[in-house]
């Protein structure tokens, strides 16, 4: 194993970032170690041992020493800074000052420039404080890293003198054979299907989605996202023509794919993408891509072809226009032309993990110093600086999800409840209605049956007057009934 462990200091975990370092750590011979920093809070993982150490920050304050001495027990020889918020750089910057380490730093996106980059669309102009704050700390880096051409081609005239090497994201994701279902909210109503992969927010085009699934009305064609929409994180349709499918492993993507019956995957991108995973991921699983003309997403697609680029300020008319054309009878062929170029392996337009990690560890080599010695994680010192249980806002992004999850959990539940208590009333009413008519035809039933005993009671006097009118005339002499019997004219 090689002598110097990386320690690897980031946000909140999630996302690509997220998944990066965790290709990282399993791909590579060496140790890696994961602080995660936030404004509320940090945590120290350890993935070779799938633990978490949440740190008591007060105690890390009053003294570092047995966590600055723990560090060096592990080997950590480099720090390896993966953003560029506030809290991440005070930690890796005052991890590499405490430890005397060198550090390099991977730009993933255009935050660097400014704060409030994802919130804007297009490419984003720098913020000159924010960008005096960040540069700071780039230039301090032994090393600085950019996923792709596009994202160092805007670092460089940004950071003058700072040399950018691109080293693409490797994919290491190993698609599962087996099949996986569809979800059950889901009826195959369409003869074509484009798939929208991965969390979708605003800058990642969720709006302009809805419109062109609306611009899809009465045509054969559907959307669906596996993932979510920033509005629709559960399961569900959000519109005729648009899916929600929810959460998935990335080694369930093909078959995901194959079970919507994919046949394209739209990237609606509002904000430049700096390399995009999920662009390699559907790739990957054969699809060809509708991409935006900006960014390394328009950028790969130019380099490598395997899709179609949207027009500079696209619209939903033009997405839906697109798709139209594609599912033609007439742009078929087309389809099937591109679909069949993705059958070649091209290890350049999906990376491989291996590439990246060789490119990584030649740069681990050359700047990781040997750390010098030891102290026990188990010793006293070491853990009066864990904490008891995990701050809450160092996972506040998962937690704001789940939390929106629960809400539309409990959103649909009472909606639920409030249809089945309206199903009960009407119910309870339909009952006391059938009751009442139940009470009316029995009283009428009463009635009727107290008339029929009325009249077999007549009946039964008339019979017996009857009877008896009869016995008394039996008993009249003959030559009487004969009297009787005799017309009102005398003649017998």
């Amino acid at each position: 194993m090689p002598s110097s462990a990386v320690l690897h200091v980031t946000s909140i975990p999630g996302g690509g970032v997220d998944r990066h370092i965790r290709d990282i750590a399993r791909s590579s011979d060496r140790e890696h170690l994961v602080w995660h920093a936030a404004d509320g809070g940090d945590a120290l993982e350890i993935p070779s041992e799938h633990r978490v150490l949440p740190l008591d920050r007060e105690k890390l304050a009053s003294d570092a020493r047995p966590l600055l001495a723990f560090l060096r027990s592990r080997d950590v020889g480099l720090v390896h800074a993966h953003a560029v918020t506030e809290a991440p750089r005070q930690r890796a910057d005052w991890i590499a000052r405490s430890l005397g380490l060198p550090k390099i730093v991977t730009l993933h996106d255009v935050l660097f420039l400014r704060r409030e980059a994802f919130d804007e669309t297009g490419a984003p102009a720098p913020n000159e404080a924010w960008l005096r704050e960040t540069s700071g700390f780039i230039r301090s880096a032994a090393a600085v890293i950019a996923p792709s051409e596009y994202l160092a081609s805007i670092a460089r005239p940004n950071l003058p003198g700072v040399e950018v090497d691109v080293i693409p994201n490797g994919s290491g994701v190993v698609f599962d054979t087996r099949e996986a279902p569809v979800h059950r909210d889901y009826e195959a109503r369409f003869e074509h299907v484009a798939i929208v992969l991965g969390a979708v927010g605003p800058h990642k085009g969720a709006r302009l989605l809805e419109q062109a699934a609306e611009r899809l009305e009465g045509s054969g064609i559907g959307i669906v996202v596996i993932g979510y929409l920033d509005q629709a994180n559960l399961p569900a349709w959000h519109r005729r023509h648009l899916f929600v499918h929810g959460s998935y492993q990335d080694a369930d993507v093909a078959s995901l794919v194959r079970a919507y019956g994919g046949r394209v995957a739209l990237f609606p991108n509002q904000v430049p993408e700096s390399f995009s995973y999920a662009l390699s991921d559907m790739w990957a699983a054969g699809l060809p891509v509708i991409v935006p003309p900006t960014g390394a997403l328009g950028e790969r697609v130019r380099a490598h072809g395997g899709g179609w680029i949207l027009p500079e300020g696209f619209t939903a008319d033009d997405v839906a226009s697109l798709l139209r054309r594609l599912f033609s009878e007439a742009g078929s062929a087309e389809l099937a032309r591109v679909e069949s170029g993705l059958d070649e392996t091209d290890n350049a337009r999906v990376p491989r993990l291996a590439a990246m990690s060789r490119s990584l560890d030649a740069l681990y080599r050359r700047f990781g110093i040997d750390p010098a010695s030891p102290i026990e994680a188990s010793s006293p010192q070491v853990q009066q600086i864990l904490a008891t249980s995990l701050d809450g806002s160092l996972f506040r992004s998962e937690m704001v999800r789940f939390a929106d999850e629960i809400a539309q959990l409990k959103d649909a539940h009472e909606r639920r409840e409030t249809e089945m208590q309206q199903w009960i009333d009407k119910l309870d009413r339909d009952v006391a209605t059938l009751q009442a008519q139940l009470r009316e035809e029995s009283q009428a039933r009463a009635t009727a049956q107290a008339q029929l005993f009325e009249l077999r009671n007549e009946s039964e006097r008339l019979r017996e007057g009857l009877e008896m009118l009869r016995r008394q005339y039996e008993n009249i002499p003959r030559v009487v009934r004969r009297l009787f019997r005799k017309k009102p004219d005398g003649r017998g």
